[in-house]
């Protein structure tokens, strides 16, 4: 089976309207505010059930943006799926994979590059 890659981002918006995340490459990325979104009992961060079921065939890996810190959280769907574990807080049904599973990169990482 081929992999299909849209030509453009696809939005993904919720049922007011508001941009919840995009899928772009292959990439589900979602933009946080960290103080707000990440859970902190226990360190974690959620994403909501209906979306990430509805739209799962779009994408291969997830990245979360924390716009306070600038860390950019990242992990394959397939790790998402065998680390996580569904959560009810009075926002629908979530998924959430602890903190200590994800790939973090902080703003001040050094880049890595590619020698040619």
């Amino acid at each position: 089976m081929r992999t299909i890659v849209p030509d453009k981002p696809i939005e993904i918006r919720g049922a007011e309207g508001k941009l919840r995340g995009v899928i772009q490459n292959r990439t589900l990325i979602k933009e946080i505010r960290g103080s707000v979104h990440l859970l902190r009992k226990p360190p974690a961060i959620a994403i909501d059930a209906r979306m990430y079921d509805k739209w799962r065939r779009h994408f291969d890996s997830i990245e979360i943006r924390d716009t306070e810190t600038g860390r950019v959280y990242r992990i394959s769907a397939k790790q998402f799926e065998s680390w996580r574990w569904e959560l009810e807080r009075g926002y629908g049904k979530q998924y959430a994979v602890a903190l200590s599973r994800w790939a973090v990169q902080k703003p001040n990482d050094p880049q890595l590059v590619l020698e040619v």
